[in-house]
């Protein structure tokens, strides 16, 4: 999967409800049909760095090795922020012409 995709995709499945790391394994997996299964390598890493940034944070009470994350409203924000991104890229992916060809009247450099 591309780099820089697991965080988001992270948050968004803790935006569900919280999970443990094994759990975010395994979601991204069924949601992925299969394609994607994300190890611990890149998931304990990417929860750290979320969790330093405040976008989620350890609940209490998880079991000593299996440790609850839920998102926090910075995460909740993160995501509003990503859903206006995607929705830009989406309309530009409907219109491929405006990556592809300069509009009418530009000069060519």
């Amino acid at each position: 999967m591309p780099r820089g995709l697991l965080k988001p995709v992270i948050l968004s499945l803790l935006s569900d409800r919280p999970r443990h790391g094994f759990e975010i394994m395994e979601e991204t997996s069924v949601r992925t049909g299969g394609m994607w299964r994300p190890g611990p390598g890149e998931v304990y890493p990417a929860l750290l760095w979320l969790e330093e940034r405040g976008h989620v944070e350890v609940q209490a009470g998880g079991e000593r090795a299996r440790k609850p994350y839920a998102i926090t409203d910075k995460g909740l924000a993160a995501i509003d922020n990503l859903d206006d991104l995607l929705e830009d890229w989406e309309t530009t992916m409907d219109r491929p012409e405006a990556i592809w060809r300069p509009p009418e009247g530009a000069v060519a450099r």
